[in-house]
């Protein structure tokens, strides 16, 4: 039997290497208030995920910095883990879709991407069988750094400079 889908109780968003010096990061202008959890469970944006600062006249794939969502606390483990799920509820605004989805253990990605380019406002990435290319074990699981990575893009066919609001991130282990 699958876990119940877990909220992270941790999130903290950052830009890629070098994006710094063009400009200044979410966390030195206010902290974590783009992030909030109205019903203590669900992790919701209160704002727009905001865009990395490029030259758009020679970037038309606008970028969102890195979310990161640690810290699950999964309770009712199976005893012999076969599949993780991911779950992203939120507004793409019609065109941003993904650029990277990563599962992440002690600050470092791992495992498959399973970006794609489906625009559904709910999406469910994994199986109850896919274990996204890595071997995790119970105790990688469990530990507070284990959660996932995420980014998004303008949409590659359709350029844009709109973002995304997210309503909920959630894992469940089978």
């Amino acid at each position: 039997m699958p876990t119940p889908w877990t909220f992270p109780n941790t999130i903290i968003q950052y830009s890629e290497t070098g994006a710094e010096d063009r400009h200044v990061s979410w966390l030195e202008i206010d902290g974590f208030s783009a992030v909030k959890t109205p019903d203590q469970r669900s992790v919701k944006t209160s704002r727009d995920l905001v865009h990395i600062a490029r030259d758009p006249r020679h970037d038309i794939t606008e970028k969102t910095y890195y979310l990161k969502a640690t810290n699950f606390n999964f309770y009712n483990m199976p005893e012999n883990m076969t599949g993780i799920e991911l779950k992203l509820s939120m507004n793409r605004f019609g065109r941003i879709t993904d650029d990277e989805i990563y599962l992440t253990v002690n600050g470092e990605t791992v495992g498959e991407n399973q970006a794609s380019l489906n625009l559904d406002p709910i999406k469910i990435y994994g199986t109850p069988t896919d274990m996204w290319g890595t071997e995790l074990t119970r105790a990688q699981i469990q530990n507070t750094s284990f959660g996932c990575i995420i980014r998004f893009q303008s949409h590659p066919n359709w350029p844009h400079k709109s973002s995304a609001l997210i309503d909920a991130i959630e894992i469940r282990i089978h």
